[in-house]
């Protein structure tokens, strides 16, 4: 789920999005970068089914962002272009990519022979674009012919964004995130709990600013689509090791590091660098992808666990940063750290040990540490949901964390699930 913030002048659209199947919304997350044939942003960790990932800031220094790279390839041929800084969203479900950076000609996704479009609502705009076919690798693994959508296309200008799709991302209108540099990224390549990124809901019947079939560019009408057409996980489609993903983060000496680099591992309990182990098991509602968490006195269960939030998302008393400051506009800023605990509860009852962590003060964090990109003591309060705990990227660091995909098997159960 992307989260958004003004950081060191930079529009960084890293906007809080919708989970997978079932939401009711189709929603997502990622950073910048520029397209090319490889990129810092990953590379081979040595196993078929896992890639190295990256906190390094992309082209656009955004903090706090977990990047790769990933290969699309026109459907059925070795047409192919590798795409690097795709920010990792374990928050939501489906590729997206900026289309100013994808140079190849994928196939129109359709529906009865009439073009597919999405309007994609985050948490500070909105991002508009043609719905077409590729397939997909990533390191090893390739899931053939999916659904993903092109944000930005030439061919969708501004001008042909439905005003039901604008007058729906906050704030209202005009908020376009179509560009690299207002989206913050090349793409973003959410591998949540969900199979594709708006379930049922969209199934069922034409929904308002979600999928739409398209003429021509300038005449697009609400539409229903089926789930198996909608823009998806490419994990669930991988032909092995396709029952989630595993993130796993090295612990960090200091609050503050110039980068960072783990691994993204594909499957759970499907090979021997994705066993279980020890992990405890917090399964999530299948609706909303949703556990709680146990702060203070209150029980927020409207929680999640997502790389694709860049700091600690939660409503407190915490002093923050204007809106005008220039460094860390919103953020936590307490004149000293604060030292706070939770714990995170499942729908099945299992609750996790007291988890410690420490707010900072962002604004002194981010001017003195000018050329850092990971800081693990960052939070902002959560306006969206004041009954939500976002456990963003600094959750991750210093543990091996499972998402589990709904409906699919693993030795723990049948996901939807979070494990650590």
């Amino acid at each position: 789920m992307r989260r958004a913030f003004l950081w060191l002048g930079v529009t960084a659209a890293l906007a809080l999005a919708g989970c997978g199947g079932g939401s009711g919304m189709s929603l997502v997350s990622g950073s910048s970068g520029s397209s090319s044939s490889g990129g810092s942003s990953s590379g081979s960790s040595g196993a078929a089914n896992a890639v190295t990932v990256t906190v390094d800031g992309g082209p656009a220094s955004v903090p706090d962002a977990l990047f790769t790279s990933v290969t699309v390839c026109v459907s059925g041929t070795s047409t192919c272009q590798t795409i690097d800084h795709i920010q990792i969203d374990t928050g939501s479900s489906g590729l997206r990519i900026i289309g100013s950076v994808l140079t190849l000609a994928l196939t129109q996704q359709t529906s009865s022979g009439t073009p597919v479009a999405e309007c994609t609502i985050f948490g500070d705009g909105y991002s508009w674009g043609p719905v077409k076919l590729a397939d997909v690798k990533i390191g090893g693994e390739t899931a053939a012919n999916i659904p993903v959508q092109v944000m930005g296309d030439a061919a969708y200008p501004t001008s042909t964004v439905p005003a039901e799709c604008q007058n729906n991302a906050p704030p209202s209108p005009n908020n376009p995130e179509n560009t690299v540099q207002n989206f913050g990224a090349n793409g973003v390549l959410g591998v949540g709990s969900f199979v594709d990124d708006c379930g049922p809901f969209c199934a069922s019947g034409a929904q308002t600013a979600n999928y739409y079939t398209c003429p021509t560019p300038s005449s697009c009408q609400d539409a229903t689509q089926a789930e198996a057409s909608q823009v998806s996980n490419p994990v669930a489609f991988f032909a092995t090791d396709n029952n989630g993903v595993v993130i796993k983060l090295p612990a960090l000496a200091s609050a503050v590091a110039l980068s960072a680099t783990g691994t993204m591992i594909f499957g759970i309990g499907t090979q021997t660098n994705n066993a279980l182990g020890m992990a405890s098991i917090y399964t999530v509602d299948a609706s909303q992808g949703y556990l709680s968490t146990l702060f203070g006195a209150s029980t927020l269960a409207d929680s999640f666990l997502d790389t694709g939030s860049t700091a600690l998302f939660f409503d407190d008393n915490i002093a923050t940063c204007s809106n005008s400051d220039t460094v860390a506009p919103g953020y936590f800023c307490p004149v000293v750290p604060v030292a706070l605990t939770a714990m995170i509860e499942g729908v099945n009852g299992t609750t996790s040990p007291q988890i410690n962590f420490t707010i900072d003060n962002a604004h002194n964090d981010f001017a003195s540490n000018p050329n850092a990109n990971v800081f693990t003591s960052i939070g902002l309060p959560n306006t969206a949901d004041a009954q939500s705990f976002d456990w963003g990227l600094p959750f991750f660091f210093g543990r091996t964390v499972f998402t589990a995909i709904d409906g699919k098997p693993t030795p723990g159960g049948t996901g939807p699930y979070f494990a650590f």
